[in-house]
């Protein structure tokens, strides 16, 4: 059954984002999971060759059993004396049984150890995938945790800059009303050439009030495009990385579901569930 084909290496390729994860730790981390796919499915195989074993030393047993039976029947159709029939039978019957009995008491200790064997094995495995399952679900919280984290911090930032902007515009009309409150007075108190010098230099200051307020605007609203779009785009990367996490916990739950069934099954079902191709191909695509 192939693994590394299917599971290990995996891909460590993270792109290197603004906020992202550290490359050196998160190739450490998945490193850490290889090895982890690789200790399960030693231990996976180990435990079917266990198996294997346990029901090949089985089917031994059970031969030597009939070939003990035909030896008994054949030995039981041999004339016999009248006088020995007895005491002969007797004998014969008491050889059969004792051998019958420790070749019995040999195989269901053979059979008891090898249980036991493949049932530490499975819970190893069981327990690994399980962990396993967790750091996954984990990592799919914190990858939530933080889309929910960026998306509120763009949206004060842009709240934020808006208000900012709104704010300095407010400041620039204030005091544009003010010098024109001031211009006004001016020109009730001055001379004609002079009113008309403050008409031109109010003018002007306007026009360059407005010129500044229309600027600060248009930064501020680039500013807000530039946020709304870094925040668009590392969304998408946190959704990309979601899907990712959720392939892994369907693969990973897909695993136990499979698994799950061997560990409860009858100790004569496990040759014809070992050698069920339908079986060995759901085993091979949930690894």
């Amino acid at each position: 059954m192939a693994v590394d084909g299917d599971l290990v290496p995996l891909r460590a390729d993270f792109d290197v984002t603004w906020r992202g994860y550290d490359r050196g730790q998160v190739r450490h981390y998945v490193e850490g999971v290889e090895a982890e796919l690789r200790v399960l499915a030693v231990d996976r195989d180990a435990a079917e060759a266990r198996a294997d074993d346990l029901a090949r030393q089985l089917e031994t047993a059970r031969a030597e059993i009939r070939v003990l039976r035909e030896h008994v029947d054949r030995i039981s159709r041999t004339p016999i004396a009248p006088d020995a029939l007895t005491a002969r039978l007797r004998r014969m019957a008491e050889l059969a049984h004792e051998e019958a009995a420790e070749i019995t008491e040999r195989a269901r200790a053979v059979a008891e150890n090898h249980w036991a064997t493949a049932e530490r094995a499975a819970a190893r495995v069981r327990e690994r995938s399980e962990r396993l399952v967790a750091e996954l679900d984990a990592r799919r919280r914190e990858a939530e945790a933080e889309h929910q984290a960026l998306m509120r911090e763009a949206g004060e930032r842009l709240l934020a800059t808006t208000r900012q902007a709104e704010q300095r515009r407010r400041e620039l009309d204030e005091r544009a009303a003010a010098l024109r409150e001031e211009v006004r007075v001016d020109f009730e108190l001055a001379m004609n050439a002079r009113r008309a010098e403050s008409l031109e230099a109010i003018a002007a200051e306007e026009a360059a009030a407005r010129a500044r307020a229309d600027r600060l605007v248009r930064e501020a609203e680039e500013h807000a495009r530039r946020i709304v779009a870094e925040a668009g785009r590392r969304v998408d990367e946190l959704r990309a990385r979601r899907d990712r996490i959720a392939d892994g916990l369907r693969g990973a739950r897909a695993l136990l579901a499979e698994a799950n069934p061997l560990l409860h099954a009858p100790l004569d079902e496990i040759p014809a569930q070992r050698t069920s191709p339908a079986l060995l191909e759901g085993t091979a695509e949930a690894v």
